[in-house]
């Protein structure tokens, strides 16, 4: 039989307390905010990369684990929000309230951290601030990466520090295992394992050369499973030779090219959409090679792209580089999904000035400064250093250096404690000095150099209106874009959407009006299809054809440009070019919105056309409930 262990039951009671007051905390701050943001036009109607997600988990729900290999972006959180989604049913309610739930367990995560590297008072301030820092708030309620991220990060991080205390090569392994995971979430956390590697070396540098080789090998032997996994998926179901996604080429051209602003991930050339941008990466690597290429080849093309660019202009680069650094540790947040300033709107906890990371980070960096170097403090540097790099060797949107705030919490805390330290023990010079540095660096990190802070609220209104679009509201849908016209009259996107809505409720004149209104600011490729398409409607074939010729001088891989003038050929009884267009659109990568459409009408066109298998190869592309595609099958069979 065992022995009691008197000192045991106090001190787990005294861990357990503050883990149940934190979690508690944190699960129903988050449950108040999941519930006040019911409103947010977007809560049910998911956008962006918002939408990718929850598109691609359905499809695994539904047992398609494997239709999109090799993938594109790190299959990590769809694979999770799928098996949601299979256990539960398509809830989007439960689905945020998972991540509302992993958000919580998270500020406990750091609340363990802190209690290891400092002491159980740092650990307990620092899982409080977690309970209640907006951003946190924010993203745990998003079907984004960010809350799961996280989550891995600091399993893998606790346990490393453990490792560093204990030596217990379980904890260790457990560590490799946690970061395999975080890593097929998002693969630029792989960027830490050459840090910790040197890390591992540089704290076992008193033991034999081949000991030291033992605590990186057992991480590594964890690490390996999750990630060979989607790379063994991606090489035998993708056919191609791609690790864990092929999305890092394009991104790393998106954050170092001669037009990267640092934050955003656009360029000139590529289409700033989704789906435009995903198409135009593989169109324009396949037009300068001369080949198609597996989309490996394609990612290698833009790191390639992008490397050219910092060996070519070094100096100009290194000027970005300073720049990106510059807002990684600016107090602003920068969007790159749903606006953040937008849902402030409807989240009165993200209103409220808590704490936000101007202070946060202020008082981290002067627990960089005063926190003791011991061993398993000096693993936060470490990771910190890697991730800050993982993050503006790309661009830095708020979502990005979301998985260092946990630890930035922990250093702050720390300050917290010192400076009360020192005014206890009135050493008035170090704690003047210490306020005075932390309200330099508060003032610092709140400069605007770059002009981001401004919120350009048309575009926040225009994605409104869009969102009521796809929803069908198409009055509410009219006010906002109108609303985002106001705010900015050039906004072309805004008045295209606007053209098309006025499309969709049969408001032709106005449709033409709008469309016209958007080609005297800017010639684009949807006002000239749509007013193509207007014409070809009301049987200005003529009129429609200008329109159509115009859109492929301006864009002559554009697959919309295709399926539209296969739509006008259609609509003047043409069925052999509109079959040609149809069959171009579909060389091009076309949206998802489209293919059905396409498949569809070539299947219709070719029915009628007589060519009975081509019909019957289009038509089986589709669900049997699309349109009338039953009916269109069993007039072939």
């Amino acid at each position: 039989m065992s022995r009691f262990d008197p000192k045991a039951a106090p001190k787990a009671a005294r861990v357990l307390l503050p883990v149940l007051i934190i979690f508690l905390t944190a699960l129903v701050i988050r449950i108040i905010n999941l519930e006040t943001i019911k409103d947010n036009p977007f809560f049910n109607y998911p956008i962006m990369d918002e939408k990718y997600h929850d598109e691609w988990a359905q499809e695994i729900a539904e047992g398609s684990l494997f239709e999109r290999a090799p993938f594109y972006r790190a299959p990590g959180y769809p694979l999770f929000l799928g098996s949601v989604y299979a256990i539960f049913g398509h809830n989007y309610h439960l689905a945020r309230l998972i991540g509302v739930i992993i958000g919580a367990f998270s500020c406990v995560l750091i609340f363990l951290i802190g209690t290891e590297l400092f002491s159980t008072r740092v650990g307990v301030l620092a899982g409080l601030l977690a309970c209640f820092y907006s951003m946190f708030l924010y993203f745990d309620s998003m079907l984004l990466t960010v809350y799961l991220e996280i989550f891995f990060c600091l399993l893998g991080l606790l346990f490393l520090v453990k490792w560093v205390k204990h030596k217990t090569n379980r904890k260790l392994i457990l560590a490799g295992v946690f970061w395999g995971l975080v890593s097929i979430i998002r693969p630029s956390f792989l960027i830490f394992i050459p840090v910790l590697v040197i890390y591992l070396f540089i704290i076992t540098k008193n033991i034999p050369f081949g000991k030291r080789l033992k605590p990186a090998l057992l991480f590594i032997i964890g690490l390996i499973p999750p990630i060979l996994a989607i790379m063994i998926i991606n090489i035998t179901a993708g056919k191609d030779m791609t690790l864990l996604a092929w999305n890092g080429g394009i991104n790393f051209y998106l954050g170092n090219n001669q037009f990267a602003d640092g934050w955003s991930a656009t360029s000139p050339e590529i289409d700033a959409t989704w789906w435009g941008g995903y198409k135009d990466a593989i169109i324009i690597a396949e037009r300068e090679v001369g080949q198609r290429l597996m989309p490996s080849q394609v990612s290698d093309y833009w790191f390639k792209r992008g490397f050219q660019y910092i060996f070519a202009e070094p100096f100009r680069w290194a000027g970005l580089m300073l720049k990106k650094i510059y807002l990684f540790f600016n107090v602003f947040e920068i969007s790159n999904n749903q606006s953040i300033a937008a849902f402030r709107e409807f989240s009165p906890l993200l209103r409220v000035p808590l704490l936000n990371f101007g202070v946060v980070i202020a008082l981290a960096i002067w627990g960089f400064i005063t926190s003791p170097r011991r061993k398993h403090v000096m693993l936060m540097f470490f990771f910190l250093l890697a991730h800050t790099f993982s993050t503006v060797i790309f661009f830095v949107p708020a979502r990005y250096r979301m998985p260092s705030v946990p630890f930035l919490l922990i250093f702050a805390s720390y300050t917290v404690f010192w400076i009360i330290q020192k005014s206890k023990e009135r050493k008035l010079k170090q704690l003047a000095l210490s306020i005075i540095a932390i309200i330099a660096i508060i003032i610092f990190v709140n400069t605007d150099f770059y002009s981001t802070h401004i919120v350009d609220h048309s575009v926040i209104h225009e994605s409104f209106g869009n969102r009521f679009f796809e929803a069908g509201d198409y009055s509410k849908a009219i006010e906002e874009f109108e609303e985002a016209l106001i705010h900015n009259p050039k906004n072309t996107d805004a008045i295209n959407a606007l053209g098309n809505t006025y499309m969709m409720i049969g408001r032709y004149t106005d449709a033409i009006r709008t469309f016209r209104e958007s080609l005297n600011i800017e010639k684009t490729v949807d006002a000239l299809c749509k007013l193509g398409l207007i014409n070809s409607q009301l049987g200005r074939f003529e009129n429609a054809e200008t329109h159509f010729n115009d859109a492929v001088t301006l864009d002559s891989t554009d697959p919309e440009v295709y399926y539209y003038t296969g739509m006008h050929y259609a609509y003047s009884n043409n069925p052999r070019l509109a079959i040609k267009h149809f069959e171009i659109s579909l060389q091009y990568y076309p949206d998802p919105r489209y293919l059905n459409s396409i498949h569809y009408n070539l299947g219709k066109l070719h029915l009628e056309s007589g060519n009975m298998d081509k019909a019957k190869e289009h038509l089986l592309q589709l669900d049997m409930e699309y349109r009338d595609v039953s009916r269109l099958l069993k007039s072939i069979y």
